[in-house]
């Protein structure tokens, strides 16, 4: 009888355990997916302004500072860098910590939400300047996917894009 019980609770655990790794790799595939998408669409705005940075777009954190460069607002672009760049630092320490500390959790989905926000409005520049009558409708099609579309919109729009004023 006690050998039912000790199996049931290791296939519950096991059960938990596999569904962590499932999201584990679901939020993987998501990052990859708008990396690709969004280095792409950069890769090709900054071609077209024939700007020798177009393969700089593929270094992690760089690339959010060469978008903010693509709209002229080089600060937002810094900021949105740092800010990611603070959420991995963030994301490692849970992921190796001990201790829940939940006032850095709250600091972490902060930076996550504000990362999401600046990555939006660099986006509705581009989108606004690229097809002004469709910009606030692919802004927000892209805040409700969140943030699926986004790229997916940057990058059907990337040859529509200039850098120039």
């Amino acid at each position: 009888m006690g050998g039912i019980s000790v199996l049931i609770l290791i296939s519950f655990l096991s059960a938990i355990f596999y569904f962590f790794v499932a999201i584990f790799l679901i939020i993987i595939a998501y990052l990859l997916f708008i990396y690709t998408f969004e280095s792409l669409a950069l890769m090709r705005i900054y071609k077209n302004a024939d700007n020798s940075k177009y393969w700089q777009v593929w270094i992690p954190f760089y690339n959010k500072y060469l978008l903010g460069e693509a709209v002229h607002s080089k600060k937002i672009g810094l900021l949105l860098a740092l800010n990611n760049l603070l959420v991995i630092f963030l994301g490692i320490y849970f992921y190796h910590g001990q201790n829940f500390h939940a006032a850095l959790f709250v600091v972490f989905l902060l930076l996550l939400l504000i990362g999401f926000i600046l990555d939006c409005v660099l986006s509705h520049k581009i989108f606004k300047k690229a097809s002004d009558r469709y910009g606030d409708i692919l802004t927000v099609l892209s805040v409700l996917s969140l943030g699926i579309l986004r790229v997916i919109f940057l990058f059907l729009i990337r040859n529509r894009y200039s850098m120039d004023d």
